[in-house]
């Protein structure tokens, strides 16, 4: 990299200053908009930068014991669409309740009715890199088996489906698991469970 500017090489990891910001909205627990007047190390700055602070969540790929991947299907409101999604959901804002493996039990429990027999968390994931808007807690979920008829929470109306493995594969390749966060987990979960098979 003999060619590339030195200060861009030594300045890409500091922080940017913050020299003045504003909250403009504040929907606790949901959103938080705030207009930052910052400084870049390369001393440029930028009067009206704008973060979206979100709550973090959990999105949970549920392998059962024969190989069926627990899909949720439901109409999203934000894109106007019918969206193929895995398990998923967000901290309820109580402290020790946001702990991201305790969510994601709890979230497929009262998605699918199911619990799972052995857990890993496949990433950490920020959402969108210029506005933040919260963190993805990625898990694969094996060992999947129903325990009880699935509970969810008023505003939640779906469909909870179980596909192969290679169902699963194919909508993810055609673009049908169109939801970003799925759609990142299923390609995770799907090279994970492939290398450790």
């Amino acid at each position: 990299m003999a060619d590339y500017p030195q200060q861009v090489q030594s300045n890409h990891r500091r922080a940017w200053d913050v020299l003045k910001g504003q909250e403009l909205i504040h929907r606790p627990p949901w959103l938080r908009v705030i207009q930052e007047h910052v400084r870049l190390p390369n001393q440029v700055e930028i009067p009206d930068y704008y973060r979206v602070e979100m709550p973090g969540f959990v999105n949970i790929f549920a392998v059962t014991p024969d190989h069926q991947v627990v899909t949720i299907e439901q109409y999203r409101h934000g894109p106007g669409v019918v969206s193929i999604e895995l398990p998923a959901g967000g901290f309820d804002g109580k402290g020790a309740s946001d702990d991201p493996l305790e969510t994601a039990k709890r979230e497929l429990m009262e998605e699918t009715g199911m619990s799972a027999g052995r857990w890993t968390l496949l990433g950490k994931f920020f959402v969108d890199a210029n506005r933040g808007c919260g963190w993805m807690y990625a898990f694969l979920a094996e060992e999947a088996t129903a325990q009880q008829s699935p509970a969810p929470e008023p505003t939640e109306i779906h469909m909870v489906r179980l596909q192969s493995l290679d169902a699963v594969r194919k909508l993810w390749f055609d673009g049908s698991i169109s939801n970003m966060a799925a759609s990142a987990l299923v390609g995770l979960a799907l090279a994970h469970l492939e290398q450790t098979r």
